[in-house]
C-alpha cells in the first residue's frame, strides 16, 4: 500500500496528487503471520536451552573410585585399626568394606585399601582380609585370612 504526503494532506496512493513530493511506504502489518512466527522462534529457544540443560542435569556427581570417605563411614573401630595398619592417610575403594547384616559382619578387603603401611599385609599375589563381628554396640576382629588379591 502506498501513501502519499502532499499539500493536501495523507492521501491513497490511487488518488495520489499531481503535486505530492514525497512518498512514504507502509508495511502493513499482518499480526497472524509475525505473531505466529515470533512465537515459533520464542518455543525453539526454549525448547534448545532446556535440551541443553537436561544432560547436565541428568548428571551425578562422580565419587572418586580411591575416597577417604569410604573409611570414615566405617564404625570407630574398623577406622582405629585401618588407621594402625597404614600409619598414616589412607584412601578406599567402593568394594574395600562389605557388610552382612544376618551376620553382623563387616569383611574389610586391603586389596582395596590405599595407604604406606600395607606392604605388611600382602603376600606375593595374596592380600588380608579382615572380619569384624558386632558385639553389642562395638565391632571386634574375629578373623585374618589371606585370600588371592582381587585386582
Amino acid at each position: 500500500m502506498t501513501v502519499a504526503f502532499g499539500p493536501g494532506g495523507l492521501q491513497d496512493g490511487r488518488q495520489r496528487d499531481a503535486h505530492a513530493k514525497r512518498r512514504v511506504h507502509v508495511f502493513v502489518k499482518i499480526p497472524l503471520v509475525e505473531d505466529r512466527m515470533i512465537v515459533r522462534i520464542l518455543l525453539l529457544a526454549c525448547s534448545l536451552l532446556l535440551a541443553s540443560e537436561l544432560p547436565a542435569a541428568s548428571q551425578q556427581p562422580k565419587d572418586d573410585p580411591w575416597n577417604p570417605q569410604h573409611i570414615d563411614a566405617l564404625p570407630p573401630d574398623i577406622r582405629n585399626y585401618i588407621a594402625v595398619i597404614c600409619k598414616g592417610p589412607a584412601k578406599a575403594q567402593h568394594d574395600f568394606a562389605t557388610y552382612s547384616p544376618t551376620e553382623r559382619r563387616w569383611r574389610i578387603n586391603l586389596e582395596y585399601l590405599q595407604c604406606d603401611g600395607l606392604r605388611d599385609f600382602r603376600r606375593g599375589h595374596q592380600c588380608l582380609d579382615v572380619d569384624f563381628i558386632q558385639v553389642g554396640s562395638r565391632f571386634r576382629l574375629a578373623s585374618k585370612q589371606y585370600r588371592e588379591c582381587g585386582f
